[in-house]
């Protein structure tokens, strides 16, 4: 089964969109298991960018897809497995990544239409209100990532840059929670930037994916056509400038390192999953237990994903 951009994972189970439809995956044996579509989903069938599962909202969990339907439109459908029913599309501007924190869903994008060019990027609270006040948190600049949030609420981005290197950004929930509801009431939108963010460290090519596990380890995915560099990493701990991270791969030409996800502490052996390969599949990583350094065990793939994403 094809899958198109973010996906989650939760109790064993793995959560994705395809093809304007919810997929499940089990994890252990393989066996996929569709939920279905909403009616008339807007898509442009593409490569839509995210299918993600958040079991604290709702009274049984709830399932977000978000679409791509033009360069101006994305959509956002919600599944609530309380009701097995979906809601209508919620509008915004393009969007790129998302995840999930107490009830909420948290998107990286444009909040402009896309005219050409990069440096409009923001991560974004998203209003369901159906008014369209998606709460600008961080201005990232760069061009789309996916975003990733901690059991804290601290927020973890790494900008796309076509410099050949770029960034892996922490801001404390504290910080992010100052500029939270502030356009509802009709009041100017305030928002934080990367000088607000904590620098973890210098990282090689253009951030992509991006996850945080249950003890705090942070894995980013970046990539780069000239020279040709992608790359998985897992940050060591140590914040500032300079390469404080653990490489744990890498590709050639014809790869693109994409979305990740984790449930639990990678180094107590829960398996990392991601995306290493066009058209490749969704590839499960775990850690030798107990953690030699940089001892890495490669799984196999589960899933056949996605081929190059948007990048604007």
């Amino acid at each position: 089964m094809a899958m198109e951009g973010g996906f989650s994972v939760h109790n064993g189970t793995g959560h994705y969109w395809s093809g304007a439809s919810y997929s499940t995956v089990d994890l252990s044996t393989g066996s996929v298991t569709n939920i279905g579509a909403p009616d008339n989903v807007q898509s442009n069938g593409y490569g839509d960018p995210f299918g993600i599962y958040d079991a604290s909202a709702g009274a049984s969990g709830t399932f977000y897809a978000a679409t791509y339907f033009n360069e101006s439109t994305s959509y956002v459908y919600k599944y609530d497995y309380g009701s097995g029913s979906w809601s209508e599309g919620y509008e915004s501007v393009n969007i790129y990544g998302g995840d999930t924190y107490n009830g909420d869903l948290y998107i990286s994008g444009l909040r402009e239409p896309w005219t050409g060019g990069y440096g409009s990027n923001y991560i974004s609270l998203f209003d369901f209100s159906g008014n369209g006040y998606h709460d600008a948190l961080i201005e990232t600049g760069g061009a789309s990532a996916h975003v990733a949030l901690d059991s804290q609420g601290n927020v973890y981005y790494t900008p796309y840059t076509t410099t050949g290197s770029s960034a892996l950004y922490r801001w404390s929930a504290e910080a992010v929670a100052g500029v939270v509801n502030d356009l509802a009431g009709g009041e100017t939108d305030t928002y934080l930037t990367l000088a607000d963010g904590e620098k973890l460290s210098d990282l090689p090519g253009g951030g992509n994916g991006i996850t945080v596990d249950a003890a705090g380890n942070v894995f980013v995915t970046t990539n780069l056509w000239s020279p040709s560099f992608h790359g998985l990493m897992m940050w060591n701990g140590t914040a500032g400038d300079g390469d404080n991270y653990e490489m744990m791969g890498d590709g050639g030409y014809y790869v693109w390192f994409g979305p990740l996800d984790i449930e639990g502490d990678f180094n107590a052996g829960y398996p990392l999953y991601g995306s290493y390969a066009y058209n490749g599949p969704i590839t499960e990583i775990t850690a030798a237990v107990p953690v030699p350094a940089a001892a890495w065990l490669l799984g196999s793939g589960l899933l056949g994903l996605v081929g190059i994403r948007r990048r604007k």
